[in-house]
């Protein structure tokens, strides 16, 4: 694990900690929410200032940071305070930071896909051998529909031969102006049904937007996907990483150049806002939760019982956290 890798890390996670920081931030302040602190980091203090009734810090330790949000524990009696304001108010609020590691993940993955270039429906290729050319499709030829239904996403279009588990499949293509029918069926290979096409890449902000939210959505039931199974045991808690875990990554993926870090961060992003909406406490899903709860209740849950509830979940957090460092340790270093 070199330097760079290190250096790389630390200002992902800062640049992810202030997006996810800064959506509690700017909704709080929207609402009419005083906000006392907003702070990059944890631990010993590098930099302070003070600006209306907000202080900003930057700490010495680049994991983690906080939005210090007067009255969020319910002991304010200031007509700004979070706990003044209505249940959809404190949910915005609270599904702000999460939304902010969303529209990061979007961002960066626009930024890769103008860069790099977008997928778009045209083929740049067909591989000897593979349905697709034994059928008389050729490169160039741009696919317009499947079975009938149009299509007009390349990640929708391999779904849907993945999907097809090898059952024929009728592909309508654009070839010189005019459209041609051709019948086929998908070929497995290392678990993949593959028709042996390969897609042309195109630099345009529009479709590298219209690529960055297709890819966000796949991204996101694939993440669903493996959450469910974890908890259901269906997947193996080695797939999870800590922070080490994380750093390595980036080692690799620095290896290949920066879009593939970017895109890491990106993904990264990604399943910090998922987590982030967890139900469980201490989690922004777990205050959310409360938040109707109580809402349901007419707060027969006060704000005591709350904050025991949040405060053992850190505790269990901080655990796993220190659980997955020390695990990652041996993996990727020992």
């Amino acid at each position: 694990m070199n330097v760079i890798a290190i250096i790389a890390a630390i200002l992902l996670f800062c640049l992810l900690v202030a997006s996810h920081e800064f959506g509690h931030y700017a909704s709080a302040k929207l609402l009419g929410v005083r906000v006392n602190e907003f702070s990059i980091g944890m631990g010993p203090l590098l930099w302070q200032k003070t600006k209306g009734e907000t202080e900003y810090s930057l700490r010495a330790l680049p994991i983690g940071g906080y939005c210090k949000i007067e009255g969020e524990d319910g002991d304010s009696e200031d007509d700004r305070s979070f706990g003044k304001k209505p249940w959809w108010a404190k949910v915005i609020i609270l599904a702000a930071g999460a939304f902010m590691n969303f529209v990061l993940c979007i961002v960066l993955l626009t930024l890769i896909f103008w860069y790099s270039g977008a997928y778009s429906t045209t083929l740049a290729g067909v591989s000897d051998g593979f349905p697709a050319q034994q059928a008389g499709i050729q490169a160039g030829d741009k696919i317009v529909a499947i079975d009938g239904e149009p299509y007009d996403d390349w990640m929708a279009v391999v779904d849907a031969i993945d999907a097809s588990e090898g059952k024929p499949m009728t592909f309508t293509v654009e070839r010189n102006g005019q459209t041609y029918d051709y019948t086929m069926s998908a070929v497995e290979s290392e678990g993949r049904w593959l028709m042996g096409i390969t897609c042309r890449l195109v630099h345009s902000p529009l479709l590298a937007v219209s690529q960055s939210f297709s890819t966000t959505r796949a991204t996101m039931r694939a993440m669903g996907q493996f959450f469910v199974q974890l908890f259901t045991g269906k997947a193996s808690g080695d797939d999870v990483v800590g922070v080490v875990g994380i750093v390595s990554m980036i080692g690799e993926q620095a290896k290949f150049g920066i879009t593939n870090v970017i895109y890491l961060m990106a993904v990264i992003s990604l399943n910090l806002g998922m987590v982030n909406l967890l139900p469980l406490p201490a989690l922004d899903g777990g205050r959310i939760l409360f938040v109707f709860i109580r809402l349901i209740t007419r707060d027969k849950i006060g704000d005591k019982a709350e904050g025991i509830t949040h405060a053992i979940g850190m505790i269990l957090l901080l655990a796993l956290m220190a659980f997955l460092v020390f695990r990652d340790v041996n993996r990727f270093i020992l």
